[in-house]
C-alpha cells in the first residue's frame, strides 16, 4: 500500500484530473453548441481518448512531482496545468521528431 501512496502523490493525482479536464471541457462545448458536431458517447474511441489523456498526464505528473510531499496553492495549480498540457506536449514532441531520416546520402 506504501509502494502506491509514493506512487500517486498529491502531485500526480491532480495531474490526472487535470488530463480529464481538456476532453471534458469539450465535451461540455459541443452540448452546448446547436450546429456543432456531436460527439457519439457510444462510440469506444471517446473512452480509448479519456484514457490516453489520463494515463499521459499521469505519467507526466509523475515525472515532475515525484517525490515531492509538501504542496502549497501553487503547487496544486500547477499539477493541474501540467495535467491539462500533457497531451499537448506530447503531440508537439512527436511532431517534432523527423518521420524518416536519409541513412544513404545517395537515394
Amino acid at each position: 500500500m506504501e509502494f502506491l501512496t509514493t506512487i500517486f502523490s498529491e502531485g500526480v493525482v491532480l495531474s490526472a484530473v487535470g488530463g480529464l479536464a481538456y476532453p471534458l471541457l469539450t465535451l461540455l462545448e459541443r452540448m452546448q453548441q446547436p450546429k456543432a458536431k456531436k460527439i457519439d458517447l457510444k462510440d469506444s474511441s471517446f473512452y480509448i481518448s479519456l484514457f490516453i489523456y489520463f494515463f499521459l498526464a499521469t505519467v507526466v505528473g509523475y515525472i515532475y512531482f515525484n517525490g515531492k510531499t509538501n504542496f502549497g496553492v501553487n503547487d496544486r495549480l500547477l499539477a493541474v496545468h501540467v495535467g491539462i498540457t500533457a497531451p499537448l506536449l506530447i503531440r508537439s514532441l512527436a511532431t517534432a521528431i523527423p518521420k524518416s531520416f536519409n541513412r544513404n546520402p545517395r537515394e
